[in-house]
């Protein structure tokens, strides 16, 4: 649970200095929110998956 949570920190960054690039802020607040959706989507659409499937790395 705690990775996971790390994980979604570090997400939440990487879009952080994502959105810090002059190429990305002069799309638009519109795409910019479209373009952050569809990437929540994927990221919680993986993490659904891989909790469902019942994957686990264990050392």
């Amino acid at each position: 649970m705690m990775a996971m949570l790390v994980s979604m920190i570090a997400i939440a960054g990487c879009l952080v200095l994502a959105l810090r690039n002059p190429q990305i802020r002069a799309l638009g607040d519109m795409q910019v929110l479209r373009l952050a959706a569809i990437w929540a989507v994927i990221i919680i659409g993986l993490v659904m998956v891989i909790q469902w499937s019942g994957f686990r790395i264990e050392p």
